[in-house]
This record gives structure tokens, sequence and C-alpha cells, in this order.
């Protein structure tokens, strides 16, 4: 046993064989009868018989003990009662003798009972003491000072200390410097009866380990009522701490990864039509602050009600749903949310909805500032166009106006009314000129990654791709970089990712490839070409020879006809090129390919020179 504390070690023969444990029982008799000849007791002639039945009985069982009462009885009427060492059988002698083995019966009944008790006892001591041993608790008694009584396998285990090294030794050696005062003030509870469960604290090891505890201290009292020491069960913790802890942090990453990017997840129980947030979303803290359904309907644009009523609808018809919706704010703002959610059933059977939420708030306002970037710019280019084609014949009429004042004949009105013509057609000079200046980006060419401008436009598009559940697919076979202007390349992707997701049908398929490549008109050139392919119906032969002309447009309710003439336009500027290509039309697999060719930095650079000897030619 390696539970420590001090124990009586009780003789027993009860177990042996009879010779012994009768042997035992005549060894008793005799040193009754030895006992008795140190000096006269003849009126108490069996008193120390009686000891001798009583330990008998103790000691050698039962039978035995009746065999110590007929043995006593015997040798106390040979050797003590007159006449000596003879039988006589007086009447009052064996009333004595009578006597002395009803008491004797009683002394062993009552030994044997008491034996019996103390069996039970010190076996229940046993099991109870095999069980603290094997116990994973670690369990120790102290006494009301604190001092180490006992001392468990676990506990060993636990802090370090052999039993040797710590009974004896004050509970104070395993709380660190900053416990102290706790340790005194649960003695002073334990003093007072006080029973203390599961209090977690912290405990330090014999090699100096900190280790989360949880303990379960109770007084023990003796038979009289009071408080002789405590037992303590102190469990380990520290791992389920260290994951807690784990787990928290790991939450915290969660709803700060989250917040950074607006998203976040909820559970909407239908029946109680509560709703728990795994994350707090900053439009919905401020809108909907309880966080109730019922709060968040109440932000709901007006205008989108009947989507968010069709979308419920849709959810419990199709087990799945998504929207995007708007909330309105107080100031009268407007917050998107992109919305997804699924139905599933818990394990009562209790309908739930599992989806996430996103604001995309700032991304529509990109959108916005991309479309409008995109309006303002086709109208600038219309607008550098047309003050182009009008800024040779007003050069014309200039001259004209100049040569008709030189005229000498004309009268002094008609040269007046000459010269507000000619200061009126200066400013139509100068209106034209600031057009063509507007129009031309004066910013200079830097290093782009193509595939890295398709990206940030995918982007954009994205959620037009999801609803139309649209396949793409990138196939990016280089990453070489090219010189250009972005701001212009972006709106060529653009405008060639918005017309493949309107060709497409919903379930479509695009497909956008980005290879080194060559100019096919000038195999010398070399630089980055990129192809956007679509599943759409394709274009009709006549579209196809017109598609790039200023003002052409097949989308007779929403298209401009400025896209891909815009496109064009800014492909050239940069040395390259654009074309289209589609399949039969219409018929199945038809298939638009639209290819954009991009010099390498080299070859831009030599085409700019080109350009700037021929303008100074």
């Amino acid at each position: 046993m390696r539970v420590h504390h001090l124990s009586n070690m009780n003789a027993d023969l009860g177990s042996s064989r009879w010779f012994i444990r009768y042997g035992a029982a005549a060894l008793f008799v005799l040193a009754a009868l030895a006992l008795n000849s140190q000096g006269p007791i003849e009126s108490l002639p069996f008193t120390f018989f009686y000891a001798a039945v009583a330990l008998s009985a103790r000691i050698c069982g039962f039978g035995a003990a009746l065999f110590s009462t007929i043995l006593s009885a015997l040798v106390v009427d040979f050797f003590l009662m007159p006449p000596h060492f003879a039988f006589a059988y007086r009447r009052n002698d064996l009333l004595r003798i009578l006597f002395f083995g009803l008491v004797a019966l009683v002394i062993s009944s009552i030994a044997k009972q008491k034996s019996k008790a103390q069996k039970i006892a010190d076996e229940r001591t046993k099991q109870f003491a095999a069980v603290v041993e094997s116990s994973d608790d670690a369990i120790y008694n102290k006494s009301l000072d604190g001092i180490v009584l006992t001392w468990n396998r676990a506990a060993e285990q636990l802090f370090g200390y052999t039993p040797s090294e710590i009974i004896g030794k004050n509970v104070a050696l395993l709380a660190p410097p900053e416990k102290a005062i706790e340790v005194d003030e649960i003695l002073q509870r334990l003093r007072r009866g006080e029973r203390i469960g599961h209090f977690d604290t912290e405990r330090v090891t014999k090699d100096g380990r900190h280790l989360h505890i949880s303990l379960s201290i109770s007084p023990i009292f003796d038979e009289d009522g009071t408080i002789v020491e405590a037992a303590t069960v102190a469990r380990d913790f520290s791992e389920r701490k260290r994951v807690e802890t784990a787990l928290r942090s790991s939450e915290e990453r969660f709803r700060a990864a989250h917040a950074m990017a607006n998203v976040t997840a909820f559970d909407w129980d239908v029946e109680t039509r509560d709703v728990t947030w795994f994350a707090e979303l900053p439009a919905l803290r401020e809108l909907a602050p309880d966080g109730k359904f019922e709060s968040w309907m109440k932000v709901i644009h007006p205008e989108d009600k009947a989507k968010v009523d069709a979308a419920i609808e849709r959810l419990f018809r199709e087990d799945s749903a998504e929207i995007e919706v708007r909330l309105l704010r107080p100031d009268g703002q407007v917050v998107w949310l992109s919305e997804r959610g699924e139905l599933y059933h818990d394990e009562t059977g209790k309908p739930h909805c599992l989806g996430i939420v996103m604001d995309i708030t700032e991304r529509k306002r990109n959108e916005e500032v991309l479309r409008r970037a995109e309006k303002l710019a086709a109208v600038g280019r219309l607008g550098a166009t047309i003050a182009h084609e009008l800024n040779n014949p007003l050069e014309a009429v200039t001259n004209l106006v100049y040569l008709v004042r030189r005229n000498k004949s004309l009268d002094e009105k008609t040269q007046r009314q000459l010269e507000v013509l000619d200061q009126e057609l200066a400013r139509m000079a100068d209106m034209t000129r600031r057009t063509l200046g507007f129009y031309r980006d004066t910013s200079s060419a830097v290093p782009v990654f193509p595939t890295e401008v398709m990206d940030e436009v995918l982007t954009l598009y994205a959620r037009r791709l999801q609803s139309k559940l649209i396949d793409l697919k990138r196939d990016y076979q280089t990453h070489d970089e090219v010189s250009a202007f972005p701001g212009e390349i972006r709106k060529v992707f653009s405008n060639l990712i918005a017309n493949a997701i309107d060709a497409v049908s919903n379930r479509g398929r695009i497909t956008i490839r980005i290879s080194n490549s060559q100019d096919w008109r000038n195999p010398g050139v070399r630089g980055v070409r990129i192809t956007v392919a679509d599943s759409g119906s394709g274009i009709h032969p006549v579209d196809k020879s017109k598609i790039f002309e200023p003002l052409y447009t097949t989308k007779t309710e929403t298209g401009t006809g400025l896209g891909l003439w815009l496109s064009k336009d800014i492909v050239q500027s940069h040395g390259g090129s654009i074309s289209v290509h589609s399949g039969g039309w219409p018929g199945p697999n038809c298939r638009t390919v639209f290819s954009v060719f991009i010099p390498a930095k080299s070859a831009l650079l030599s085409s700019a020179t080109a350009e700037q000897e021929r303008q100074m030619a």
C-alpha cells in the first residue's frame, strides 16, 4: 500500500489450522493458570481464565473459545478448587463452574462480534485504501495546521513528491508564492467546518511546473464530532485549460478575421425565430443590436422586403437560398448585405437555417464607381473624338475669317462682326483642346501583371457570376508583366467579362487563359495574350463585322455601343491588338472567343519610340 498513515496490526488465527487455533487457546489457559499461581486468589479463581476465553474468541475463533472455556473449567476444578489436584463435584463448585461457563460464553460471543466488526472495518479500510490508491485523482489528507498526513500514488505522479518527501511537510510546499495567503484562508475555512468544492487554483510541482488544479476539500470528524483533519482531492485540468485558451484564442481570431472581412455566420431557429450570431457584423450591430430576426426585418429596405419573403419561401422549398438585400439606415444611407442560408434540422427535429452574411456595401460602391468611371471614360472618348473631328474644320474656318478680315473693302461694322466671330472661334478651339486634354491619360505606363488585373476585375463580377451559376475557369500559364496603364487595361478586361456574362445563360461556362505569345501580325513582337471564351449563343456574322464600331450594339436596351470600341482603341494605344472568333450562329456548342495581345515592355517602348520619330518627322 502506498497510502501512508499509522494502522494497528491485529493478530488473527481464525483462518489457521485447527491444531494451531486450539493449541493457542490451550496456551492462553496455561498462561492464566500461571498467573493465578503467583498469589492466593481463592475467592476469584476464574479472573485470568475469563481473559483466556476472551483472547481465544478474539484471536482463534468461537470454537477455540468453547475449548478454552471447557479446559479452563477443568483446570480450575483440578488445580484451584479444594481438594487440589483432584476433581470434586460439590454442589457449590458445580454452580460456580456453570456460572463461569455461561459468562465465558457471553464473553466469547461479544469477543466474536467485536472481532467480526473489526475484520469488517479493517476490510473496508483496505478497500477504501485500494480505491484511493488506484484513483487517477491526487488524494491526500492534512491536519488542520496544513501538515500532509497521507499521500496516494496519483498525488506522487502529479506533484512529483514521494510519500517520504512530502508526508510531515506543510501543504504550502505545493503552492506558488503568490498563493500562500490562499492556503491559510483554506485552512481557516476548514477549521470552521466548511467544505470546499471545486475550487480552481494553481499549484506547483517538485520540478517547478505550474498546474491548473481543481480542489475539493472536506473536513474529517472524530466520534465526538471534532474536526481532526481534512481530505483533499486534486484534479489537474491544465490540459483542459490549455485547450480552452487555444479555443478562445481561435474564436477571437475567427471573429477578428470575420470582422475584418465584414463576414459573419448565423443560426436561425425557425420556430422561436431567435438568431445566434457567431461574430458581430458592424452593420448589423448598429442597425439591429439585439440580433433578433424581427429587428433585422424592420431595417430592410422597403423595396427589398418582397425579395426577402421570396427568398425565405425558396429556403423552405429548396433547402437553400441566397440573396442580396439592402438595409436602410436612419440617415437614409443604404447598407448592402449578401446572404446565403441552408435549412437543416437539429437532433430534436426543429428546423434551423445556418448561413453566412457579408457586408458588400463597399463592393457595391466600388462597382458603382467603376460603372461611373467607364461611362465617364466613354463620354470623354466620345467627346475627344468629336473634338478631334471638329478641330480640322474649325481651323479652316478660323483661317478663312483671318483672310476675310484682311480685306480692306469691308466696312467698320463688318470688321467688328468678324472680330467677334474670330473670338468665338478661338473659344471653340480652346474647348476642343480642353476636351482632348481631358481624354488623354497623362500618367506614365507602369509594370502591370495581367493576371492580377484580371483577378481584380473577376472579384468585382463575382456576384454576377455566382447568381447565374457560371462555371468560371482560370488558366494562367504565365505571370509575366507588361508595361501599361492599369486603369485602361482594367476597362478592357471589365468590358470583356461583362459581355461574356451577358452572353451565357444560367450554368454557362467562361474560360480565361493568359499565356506568353507573339503578335500574329508581327511574329517578332513578344508579349502576353489574354483570351476570354464563353459558351453563349455566339455572334451573328453581320454583328461580328461591326462589333468594334463606335455606338454599335446588340444590346438594344442596355448597350451603349462604346465598350468594345473603347477597348480596341485602348489595346491599340498599347501597341497591341484585339480580335474575336465565334462559332456557327445560331447552333449548339457555339463559342465566342475574344483575344487580346499586349506586347512586352521592350516592344511597347519600341512602338512608342517609333511613334515619336513619326511625329517628329
